[in-house]
């Protein structure tokens, strides 16, 4: 192993089966691709990062969901660009409002099967960019669940004062990246204006955001990258009450964010997830290797009100999750309703997750306080 810890034993399992069609093509496993889950009451909402949509299941006996319901996000979102997936990599559910989180990470291009030498070095050469992946959304459940019959008000509110539907947005059509533009510690993987260069690949250890929890108006955004020097980071927003999606200032200087630094072992953020006034994170690789996935606990992290810097002391292991070889890596983590266990989904999954046709199947682990 390395030296890495060995995974700890999931108490259980839950079988998610997602039988219906989403906006995946028709040749592509919906199973592979899944990148992010949170619960709602009875509900499992999940995505998969090649998509332009979202995914409901309803948890059964314990230890089956089912009911597959996909929501196409193109339909209810003003969306940024024009075409292309939207490589959810956060989501959360926080009273009746589903908020989402892509990548809003860079991309260098495959290299495709057959490839001459000088077409191979073409593509390693070549960044994309897609503003589709830099979006942070919020919509209601119940319009988004009712959308054949209502459909919401882009970044307006509904007839109980709650927002309908909302995008990040702090005028110009500026989003979280152009925030972060002229970060003393993130910049200089984003900034382009100056140098003439593309930004870094998020898989390179680019800005690539990969966990989000939301409690009230503070929204935190979980890196996978950068990791500076072994320290990951998460990015904190206060998005107002108002019925769009606009940061307040709330860092030193006014600044319109706040910055968090946790050591996790040299380990990225795959996501986070509200407990009580804590947040559980899971971390893992950032690079495309194959290696440790855990949960940390940070403690009292809604409550506090200031930056934080955190050592590995400052963190509580919770659980170490399983990793494979090219596959089952660590991608989402939910809090199940008993409070007590929290559920883990991989992507790449193993072909021993895999249930028939549609079946997938995610670990339950114990948490402690």
């Amino acid at each position: 192993m390395n030296g890495w810890p060995r995974p700890d034993e999931p108490s259980g399992e839950i079988t998610l089966v997602l039988d219906q069609r989403s906006t995946l093509g028709r040749k592509a496993d919906l199973r592979d691709g899944l990148s992010a889950i949170a619960r709602q009451g009875n509900h499992l909402w999940v995505a998969n990062d090649e998509t332009t949509s979202v995914e409901r299941l309803t948890l059964e006996n314990g230890d089956h969901a089912g009911a597959h319901r996909s929501f196409d996000l193109t339909e209810l979102l003003d969306l940024p660009g024009d075409k292309g997936e939207l490589d959810i990599e956060g989501l959360d559910v926080e009273d009746n409002t589903l908020w989402l989180l892509g990548s809003h990470s860079a991309a260098r291009k495959q290299v495709k099967g057959k490839s001459t030498p000088a077409e191979a070095q073409d593509s390693l050469a070549t960044v994309e960019v897609s503003q589709r992946r830099r979006v942070l959304a919020r919509l209601s459940t119940t319009t988004l669940v009712n959308a054949g019959k209502t459909l919401p008000e882009v970044d307006g509110g509904g007839t109980d004062g709650q927002p309908r539907a909302g995008v990040l947005g702090l005028g110009r059509n500026e989003d979280l990246v152009d925030l972060l533009a002229d970060d003393p510690h993130l910049g200089g993987f984003i900034r382009t204006s100056t140098t003439g260069s593309y930004p870094i690949p998020g898989k390179e250890n680019g800005i690539d955001c990969e966990g989000l929890a939301v409690a009230g108006d503070r929204v935190f955004v979980g890196l996978r990258g950068p990791v500076l020097r072994g320290w990951a980071l998460i990015i904190e927003l206060d998005v107002g009450g108002g019925p769009g999606i606009e940061p307040q200032p709330i860092g030193p200087g006014n600044r319109r964010y706040r910055k968090h630094f946790l050591r996790l072992d040299g380990l990225g953020v795959r996501d986070l997830c509200r407990h009580g006034d804590d947040l559980l994170v899971l971390a893992g690789p950032t690079m495309e290797l194959d290696g440790r996935a855990a949960v940390f606990r940070w403690r009292r992290a809604l409550t506090s009100q200031a930056e934080a810097v955190l050592e590995k002391d400052d963190l509580h292991c919770e659980f170490d999750a399983p990793f494979g070889k090219g596959d089952d890596h660590a991608e989402g983590i939910t809090v199940l309703d008993d409070g007590r266990s929290a559920l883990v989904l991989y992507g790449t999954p193993a072909g021993k997750r895999k249930d028939g046709r549609h079946g997938i199947k995610a670990d339950v682990f114990e948490l402690g306080r």
